[in-house]
């Protein structure tokens, strides 16, 4: 009490289980979030006490500070989409269409959820601005509904570790992005950070080759609360700066970033190890898919085959071994035929978890249902 916090003291602390599903406390400092807000404010330019943003992400999931903070920071109202709302649609909606929206944030995978309303165009939402996506990768055929349904508002798909304070990198996704990129780019760093692809022994690898992403800067966590064992795995120094090893692949190319899937997410399928990731970007830039999801299909201790889940805006007219046929022929010009998934599903919606991300857990447990 009468003390306000130095920049190196905690903010908040975020747990996540990341990939291993043993929850680690993130702990953002002062400082972290200074830099990450100051970004926001200069890359948006939000009219003082004149913005109003989507608060619908748990506060469990740090995609919710992406709103929250930069929001009260300039003054804005927080319109409060509830777990609720969610599942009663025609009340979200109603919840919508009278929320004035000027900012709407949330995981790609909530936007597919409220597309499937024909209704949720800029008629609903007059006033709305700009969309800010984070949390995963942002398929370009949700980038190019939200370009119709929402010509006049921005597309900004950005990309961070809860390590390095909510997001670190952005890319405005316009018309030309999605014309020439396709899966999208994830972006350029903030300023005053480096986020560079590096091999195993923190090198950076030429533009143009996959390396692991390593996120150096202001915004960069001092660590794990109580765990030095994980902080020294994983915080290191790169060119004098605090920095993180993501554990995801990606790649520079003309001065944007490509995220490639996790350097965890990879299986063996015959012999030969296949990055998932890369399987499913490869899916989300074929014309007409929405997303995808790539899981492996296990028959005891072994896999036996992949499986895709595949979204569309519209049900294909006509059948689905011939949806996917035709999608198996236009993937095998682009990857070999061991990447190739054999069993293929066209499910309505994703189940997605309570941070808005797509359930993976949930997907392949109806898998083995049937």
């Amino acid at each position: 009490p009468g003390r306000p916090p130095r920049d190196q003291d905690p903010f908040y602390i975020m747990f996540t289980s990341g990939s291993t599903g043993d929850p680690k406390g993130v702990v953002i400092t002062r400082g972290n979030i200074t830099a990450f807000v100051e970004w926001m404010l200069a890359e948006h330019r939000p009219a003082p006490s004149e913005e109003v943003i989507l608060d619908q992400t748990t506060f469990s999931f740090d995609v919710s500070m992406m709103g929250l903070l930069p929001g009260l920071a300039a003054g804005g109202t927080m319109v409060a989409i509830t777990r609720d709302d969610v599942a009663n649609p025609k009340r979200m909606y109603q919840a919508l269409a009278t929320s004035d929206l000027t900012t709407w944030v949330s995981t790609p995978s909530f936007a597919h959820l409220v597309l499937r309303e024909r209704g949720f165009t800029a008629a609903m939402l007059p006033r709305l601005r700009r969309f800010l996506f984070c949390g995963e990768s942002l398929p370009p055929e949700t980038a190019r509904q939200l370009r119709e349904r929402f010509p006049a508002a921005e597309i900004w798909n950005t990309y961070g570790p809860t390590e390095t304070t909510v997001a670190t990198t952005s890319v405005l996704v316009d018309d030309a992005c999605l014309a020439r990129y396709s899966p999208l780019p994830i972006g350029r760093p903030m300023p005053g950070t480096r986020v560079v692809a590096l091999d195993p022994e923190l090198r950076p690898v030429p533009d143009g080759e996959r390396g692991e992403i390593v996120i150096a800067g202001p915004n960069v966590s001092p660590g794990y609360l109580h765990r030095p064992d994980l902080t020294q795995r994983v915080f290191v120094r790169f060119e004098g700066q605090p920095a993180y090893r993501t554990g995801d692949w990606g790649r520079v190319v003309d001065g944007l970033l490509f995220f490639e899937g996790r350097r965890d997410n990879q299986v063996k399928l015959h012999g030969y190890r296949i990055e998932l990731g890369d399987v499913e970007a490869h899916l989300c830039g074929l014309p007409g898919v929405q997303n995808a999801v790539v899981l492996p299909v296990e028959r005891g201790a072994r896999i036996e085959s992949l499986a895709a889940f595949i979204l569309f805006p519209s049900r294909p007219d006509e059948p689905e071994f011939a949806t996917a046929s035709r999608l198996r022929a236009a993937l095998a010009e682009q990857l070999p035929v061991y990447m190739i998934p054999s069993r293929w599903r066209f499910p309505e919606s994703f189940p997605t978890t309570p941070n808005g991300k797509v359930d993976r857990q949930a997907l392949a447990g109806g898998m083995a249902e049937r």
